[in-house]
């Protein structure tokens, strides 16, 4: 009967001279000698339910002491504790010291220097929702390791959403066009979309293809709507005649503040605050909508806002104006916003009013980026001509015949 040798403890005066073999070391270390004389400290480890081994170097005389080792099993052991896979932190610090990224780590960062020179708020929140959410599954990538198969990765659960993934394709290609200005990866983009996404995406509905993403009411039926609007008696309905007449955007409405409205020269004045385009904005307000600006402002309950909501320091809801129009319709897909359309299908067919000033009105400045540059003038007579008429049209008296409320 052959009897079962127990293996030596392993100290620091005999971990040179040991045999081949395993050796536990305590806290999840062995020695590990071979037959030809190499020695090495590896560490072993459960994660996930799958056994691992990590490396911690030579156990040789020119290697790694064992007190060494010790500690690092122990760093180990506390990384485990957080929930961290101790080779996955390991190969993190070994490619940082050597200059590498991750794209998670470079792309927040990248994202926080962007949004400096962002003005909108929305605008800054959905970059850091591409950055964050969309581009998640590229977090733990290294930017010089990311191929075009990584980016197709995230873009096709949002192929769908035209928008959207057309906003987050650019993102993704701006963070690693930054990743290769900093000499950080190779200098092809796997985001470029004429040579890389182009050839191999599915194809998508082509931008623009629809005047407008909003379902509009027929401007032939708006004098009607309007005058079912004049017999409530609520600030809510009185917003939305001034987004109708004034063909604002909703949330500038909302917003809406004494400090920004002129009644003496009729003139509204955004300035840059929350306009869409980020462009100086003065909109001439027709006669109807001054009327009723200047019977407010003397009965007004908000020295702030013009449309307050119930504790008078903030705006009012935008869903009381929506519901309005649901209901005075029956229409429920309907949209306050598609009233900009509305109001551009009644110019086109109705008018001959220059294409230019009819753009100007909606603050859509046409022309290349060199004409824009250009075009720094307000046209305020000639925006509130044509204001003023779209104005009357709508609150015209409607006739005793009017059809149901179309869609456009």
């Amino acid at each position: 009967m052959q009897l079962l040798t127990q293996k030596p403890e392993i100290t620091a005066k005999n971990y040179l001279s040991v045999g081949p073999g395993e050796y536990p070391c305590g806290n999840n270390l062995y020695l590990i000698v071979t037959p030809s004389g190499g020695r090495r400290w590896a560490f072993r480890y459960q994660r996930n339910g799958i056994i691992k081994k990590m490396g911690f170097g030579s156990a040789k005389e020119s290697g790694l002491k064992l007190s060494e080792a010790r500690d690092k099993a122990i760093d180990a052991l506390r990384l485990l504790a957080k929930g961290t896979d101790p080779r996955e932190h390991r190969d993190v610090e070994k490619r940082r010291t050597q200059g590498s990224r991750q794209f998670g780590e470079f792309a927040e960062e990248w994202r926080r220097t962007y949004e400096t020179g962002m003005r909108h708020k929305a605008a800054r929140a959905k970059l850091k929702r591409i950055v964050q959410v969309i581009c998640h599954p590229l977090r733990k990538h290294w930017v010089h390791e990311i191929e075009t198969a990584h980016v197709v990765n995230v873009l096709m659960p949002i192929w769908p959403q035209p928008e959207t993934s057309r906003s987050a394709r650019q993102i993704i290609k701006k963070i690693l066009d930054a990743a290769i200005a900093q000499n950080l990866r190779p200098k092809d983009n796997p985001a470029d979309w004429a040579s890389r996404l182009q050839p191999i995406m599915p194809r998508q509905r082509r931008r623009g293809t629809i005047r407008g993403g909003h379902k509009a009411m027929d401007y032939q039926d708006l004098p009607a709507f309007m005058h079912k609007l004049s017999a409530i008696s609520t600030q809510s309905a009185r917003a939305l005649e001034v987004i109708i007449l004034t063909l604002g955007r909703t949330a500038e409405v909302q917003n809406m503040r004494w400090a920004q409205v002129d009644l003496d020269n009729g003139i509204w004045d955004l300035g840059f605050l929350g306009t869409k385009n980020e462009r100086l904005k003065r909109t001439p307000l027709p006669r109807q909508t001054l009327t009723y600006l200047r019977e407010a402002y003397d009965s007004c309950v908000s020295d702030e806002f013009v449309f307050p909501g119930r504790s008078l320091k903030t705006p009012m809801s935008n869903m009381t104006m929506l519901k309005y129009l649901k209901e005075l319709t029956g229409d429920e897909s309907l949209t306050v916003h598609g009233f900009r359309t509305t109001f551009r299908t009644w110019a086109q067919e109705q008018t001959h009013f220059e294409e230019e000033i009819v753009e100007h009105c909606l603050h859509h400045i046409t022309g290349d980026d060199a004409e824009k540059a250009y075009k720094r003038g307000e046209a305020l007579k000639k925006r509130l001509h044509v204001m003023q008429t779209f104005a009357d049209f709508a609150t015209q008296r409607p006739k005793s015949n009017v059809t149901p409320i179309k869609v456009a």
